[in-house]
């Protein structure tokens, strides 16, 4: 009998749990991945479905593309939108060195950044939806929103490849330390 349970254990579970187990290229690095084409960026993550990270760091989501238009009333779908890659490198940036905009006594948490870019105006404004947001110190929002918001005027959107006038970009933010319940 206990022949018979080493022997499952070798030639069963031991192989069971090396393919199962987690890789470290597996496992974000809490910051956003490089990639090599923006066709290979992708468009749809999971935001607020995540457990917050137990680790000191602030993580983000990639960055996606939620919505691009033109002047008129077509509507092209999020998934037919570019990307732009300068942009979302600038604006996932400009979010992690805000991270010190949320205290520790705040009790973390995670808050949605959008950013919308208009090339016929020129302009790169930032906003904060409530849907997807666990902190609800407005104090504390209105004060990331403004910091990202200044660190990305600098920004200039002249020598930026795109196909349309519009964008909307998002990104989720977890800081740690959320309360559990």
């Amino acid at each position: 009998m206990i022949v018979a349970l080493i022997l499952f254990l070798v030639l069963v579970a031991i192989p069971l749990y090396l393919w199962r187990r987690p890789r470290a290229d597996s496992v974000g690095s809490g910051g956003v991945e490089a990639v090599p084409s923006a066709a290979a960026l992708p468009t749809v993550l999971p935001t607020s479905s995540a457990a917050p990270p137990s680790d000191s760091k602030l993580t983000l989501d990639a960055v996606k593309v939620v919505a691009c238009h033109d002047p008129g009333a077509k509507k092209t779908p999020p998934e037919q939108c570019d990307h732009l890659v300068e942009v979302e490198k600038a604006f996932a940036k400009a979010v992690e060195e805000s991270a010190s905009c949320v205290p520790k006594d705040a009790g973390g948490g995670t808050i949605v950044f959008a950013a919308d870019v208009s090339f016929k105006k020129k302009s790169l404004g930032v906003s904060t939806p409530k849907d997807g947001r666990s902190i609800k110190n407005a104090a504390v929002v209105a004060a990331c929103q403004s910091a990202i918001k200044t660190k990305l005027q600098t920004m200039s959107l002249d020598n930026v490849a795109h196909q349309h006038a519009r964008y909307r970009l998002s990104v989720t933010a977890t800081w740690p330390g959320a309360i559990k319940p």
